[in-house]
């Protein structure tokens, strides 16, 4: 099979490439053949048959000049009648005529590996108190951020009603895609919510491929682990509170990651004379964070708000390490509350400090609880599950196409031909 992929970056940027990578490699190893389009490069691009980049692939929009915009839908259509794939993966929502254009042509897969396909603000999270939006999407959303916040990010009420109009082209579109791949039963939960119908999505898991790790020297005190952008969702002020109950015991915390909420984040430390014991190791490679995993005593995961799944969660767990987390979606999914980790409510913030301090008081609760842990992520999350799902969104897409009456008339169509 031949297998196009259509991203917005490629490389080693954040998790989503990286699963991207993971799943091209077992797509090749399986005999297939895969391409890409993108509009950036970040690090090494995976092996491939063909790589083309189109930069202003991820920019275009509803303001974007009309004539650049025919233009380079027409480079891109004419870029893959002469790579004739079978199937078409869309790691990211672009511009609706961008997909339109396409869609109708070829068979195509769009892998939803967050909320985004769901949420104008990308995550279905409260910024004022924390917590876990359950409302379809829509024009409502305007109400939700009076109320909530979510949609802060966005400069002014303008640029908000602009994200929303596109957010509603692109779910539109999605919605005559034949087939919707879930990263976990939490974001099929939310495509079905906002209209999606159940038999357009099928469970695509993200594969938890881990290698073991050279370890690091074993630690003086026992070592807590976070691996995480510094961002309001993911909780970090939270588990800093957390620790200063329990400044009583032996234990040092590593940061890893980086973002916009670090220089609050380092002044809380200080505030609270942790600045010794809460180390901010920033971005590092993988293999770094994978080996301070392995030796920790618990990872934790802050998040104040859901995940699309949760990697590095699953990651930890892969490696033989008990989670402790706030109980919300998708991580209530990937760990299984006092037999691989704990489970807490978002409130009292501070919650996340009695499980904890059971694991620091007991490395044999610690040991059970990783074992079982690991055990768990290996069965559900396996390379070979992941590629037989790929492999099944793909057949149904291709016989969904052949069967309705756009597949059956631009079938025959070249991408060289005017753009209707």
């Amino acid at each position: 099979m031949r297998v196009l992929f259509l991203s917005a970056t490629l490389g080693d940027a954040y998790g989503q490439e990286r699963i991207l990578n993971d799943s091209n490699a077992m797509l090749r190893n399986a005999g297939h053949e895969t391409f890409f389009i993108a509009s950036h490069l970040s690090g090494d691009a995976p092996p491939h048959h063909e790589l083309f980049k189109l930069p202003e692939l991820a920019e275009w929009n509803t303001l974007s000049n009309p004539l650049h915009l025919r233009t380079g839908i027409q480079e891109l259509l004419n870029h893959l009648a002469r790579i004739r794939p079978d199937v078409i993966h869309w790691i990211d929502l672009f511009d609706p005529r961008i997909m339109k254009a396409v869609s109708q042509r070829y068979p195509s897969v769009f892998t939803a590996h967050t909320v985004a396909s769901t949420c104008p603000s990308s995550q279905r999270f409260f910024p004022n108190g924390g917590g876990v939006c359950s409302q379809p999407s829509g024009w409502r959303c305007m109400a939700t951020h009076s109320q909530e916040g979510c949609l802060g990010h966005f400069k002014t009420s303008f640029h908000r009603l602009h994200a929303l109009f596109e957010f509603q082209q692109k779910k539109n579109l999605l919605k005559t895609f034949p087939v919707l791949g879930a990263i976990s039963p939490y974001v099929q939960e939310c495509l079905e919510r906002d209209g999606f119908l159940k038999h357009q999505i099928v469970p695509i898991y993200n594969p938890v491929c881990v290698s073991e790790p050279k370890l690091l020297p074993p630690p003086a005190r026992p070592l807590l682990v976070v691996a995480s952008r510094l961002v309001a969702l993911k909780g970090i002020s939270a588990l800093i509170l957390s620790l200063s109950e329990l400044r009583h015991l032996h234990w040092d915390l590593w940061i890893f990651g980086d973002g916009p909420q670090r220089p609050d984040l380092e002044a809380l430390t200080q505030k609270l004379k942790l600045d010794t014991r809460i180390i901010f190791q920033g971005k590092r490679p993988l293999h770094e964070v994978h080996a301070a995993m392995k030796q920790a005593r618990a990872f934790i995961q802050p998040n104040r708000g859901p995940e699309g799944f949760g990697m590095a969660v699953a990651e930890a767990a892969a490696l033989g390490t008990p989670v402790v987390a706030y109980d919300v979606p998708a991580l209530n999914f990937l760990i299984q509350n006092e037999k691989t980790g704990f489970l807490v409510p978002l409130h009292p913030e501070t919650g996340l400090a009695r499980p904890i301090e059971k694991l620091l008081n007991s490395p044999e609760l610690a040991h059970t609880l990783g074992q079982a842990g690991a055990r768990w992520v290996q069965q559900q999350f396996s390379p070979e599950n992941h590629l037989k799902q790929t492999l099944t969104a793909y057949q149904k897409a291709l016989a969904t196409f052949r069967s309705s009456p756009i597949g059956i008339a631009d079938s025959t169509l070249s991408g060289s031909q005017e753009i209707s």
